[in-house]
């Protein structure tokens, strides 16, 4: 297409574009520009004949051979097009934002003569042979297909993988070595987000597809997340009119939705789980783009006990501590992520309900709840406030069709107050969030209160969380007995990755 097409669309004093007149150079060029425009889309440009040739692709470039995308064939730009980043004015045409995704050099192939372009690219991202197949996709001339093909110097791309969430271990103690950061505890959903060819699919804990609650929230990373293929780990919050996270804020009410982003585990097909934590954190920064609300990195803070006051004065559940040169150690609960609590919060699990009196008559008085104590469940209390009219229907959709007639206890609990008839057993599947003050000697909740039901958990998964019981000091890295010294190095160099045990927790530990 020639350049007057180009220029025909487009009004030099209203826009930053170039419109000059670049000559070529002694090599052939590539760039890859995200254009956030009316829809989201990646711009695939390749030099040719003193111009570049343009193609539209709405889900980026495919990385993992024999996948394919469609690049819907655009107006030629000019060469100087492949260095231009900047806002073109709303109004204009392509108003939006233009990134530069990649660039580099490229060496053409292939040239069939229906069109069809077979090239290697020598990009900073992309690097390996890709073509350009005009398909006439829906008898549409402009359609084309974008095909990655197999090669054996293409730097190796990981397949799609699933990725299971790293969990915390709750304790009592802030760490306060300078090998650690930390972060607020948020309280919401955890999710993993998949962004794979410019769509995004979130996934919870324990496997279930998001989607479908939190569809705006979908939507939002594939804008905020300026790659079409990375995979994030955080937390799907709602926060309530004084900008905190609140798990009953998610359930009942109305405020702005936002995933708090606290781990990079995939970036453009390469899996990063076992790069230091500051550095996938470093890598998620310049990922999203800070201009979307709705999707925030969760910040880092160097002082944990500063940090952990804050959370206490804004009551907020607490804070999250991390070891800054960890792994990500997939679906393992170890000592390189610390939870200190403020508030004692946590899943339980239903295994009944009581009759109700008064206005709750035609309803039920209060959840009897359980956790799991190696294979029998044990009686954990029960609460009867944090419900309102709507949650209460809610929740007698989900308990009648698990009604049975015996207790899932083996030994059936004393409930105060409470006659043996009044009690209707459950099936011990749906899974509670719960807070309170604090465990009683007996291993009972006292004060608890109701924030809602957590569909991203399994009862399986529900114990009763405890500190460790005496977690190793951490140790120094001089050792001094009077005049004699002793220094130890690489502290944090992990011994047994996949359990987060490091040299110094080895030594600590005899």
């Amino acid at each position: 297409m020639p350049l007057s097409e180009y220029r025909k669309k487009r009004d030099p004093a209203q826009t930053p574009e170039p419109f000059g007149s670049e000559k070529s150079g002694t090599e052939l060029t590539f760039v890859v520009q995200r254009h956030d425009a009316t829809r989201l889309h990646y711009d695939f440009r390749l030099e040719r004949d003193g111009a570049l040739a343009s193609w539209a692709v709405p889900k980026g470039v495919p990385l993992e051979p024999g996948a394919k995308a469609l690049a819907v064939h655009v107006e030629d730009h000019p060469l100087e097009y492949g260095k231009f980043e900047g806002e073109i004015p709303k109004g204009q045409y392509g108003g939006g934002t233009v990134e530069i995704w990649d660039n580099g050099t490229y060496e053409l192939l292939e040239e069939k003569r229906n069109g069809q372009l077979t090239f290697e690219l020598h990009g900073t991202r992309l690097r390996g042979t890709w073509s350009l197949v005009p398909a006439h996709m829906d008898g549409k001339e402009q359609n084309w297909l974008l095909i990655k093909r197999s090669d054996e110097d293409a730097v190796a791309v990981a397949p799609p993988a699933e990725y299971k969430p790293m969990l915390a271990t709750l304790d009592t103690r802030v760490p306060t070595s300078d090998e650690w950061v930390h972060e607020v505890k948020f309280d919401g959903y955890r999710a993993i987000a998949y962004v794979r060819g410019g769509d995004c699919r979130l996934v919870s804990r324990n496997g279930k597809d998001l989607n479908g609650r939190f569809p705006e929230i979908a939507k939002q990373v594939v804008s905020a997340v300026k790659s079409p293929h990375a995979v994030l780990d955080g937390e799907v919050c709602r926060l309530d009119p004084t900008g905190r996270s609140s798990f009953s804020e998610l359930q009942q009410g109305s405020g702005p939705l936002v995933l708090y982003a606290f781990d990079l585990l995939e970036l453009d097909g390469e899996t990063v789980v076992d790069l230091p934590l500051l550095e996938r954190k470093r890598r998620l920064r310049e990922l999203l783009d800070a201009r979307n609300t709705a999707v925030r990195v969760s910040d880092d803070f160097a002082d944990g006990d500063a940090l952990l006051e804050a959370a206490k004065g804004q009551k907020l559940e607490g804070i999250i501590s991390k070891r800054a040169r960890s792994r990500y150690a997939q679906g393992r609960r170890n000592r390189d992520w610390l939870k200190i609590k403020v508030i004692g919060e946590q899943e339980l699990i239903v295994a009944g309900y009581t009759r109700g009196s008064g206005r709750r008559a035609a309803t039920f008085g209060s959840l009897v709840l359980a956790v799991n104590d190696g294979d029998e469940l044990r009686y954990a209390g029960n609460v009867g406030t944090g419900f309102d009219d709507a949650e209460i229907g809610k929740l007698l959709k989900l308990l009648k069709p698990l009604h049975r007639d015996l207790s899932p206890f083996a030994v059936v609990p004393k409930l105060p107050k409470v006659r043996k008839g009044d009690v209707q057993w459950v099936e011990p599947e749906l899974v509670a969030q719960v807070k309170f003050s604090e465990w009683t000697h007996d291993g009972h909740l006292r004060h608890p209160s109701y924030l809602g039901i957590r569909e991203d958990k399994a009862a399986a998964e529900v114990t009763r969380e405890v500190p460790d019981a005496d977690p190793p000091e951490a140790i120094p890295p001089v050792l001094r007995r009077g005049k004699r010294e002793l220094r130890l190095s690489n502290l944090d160099k992990p011994f047994w990755p996949e359990e987060g045990i490091t040299k110094g927790d080895l030594l600590a530990y005899y």
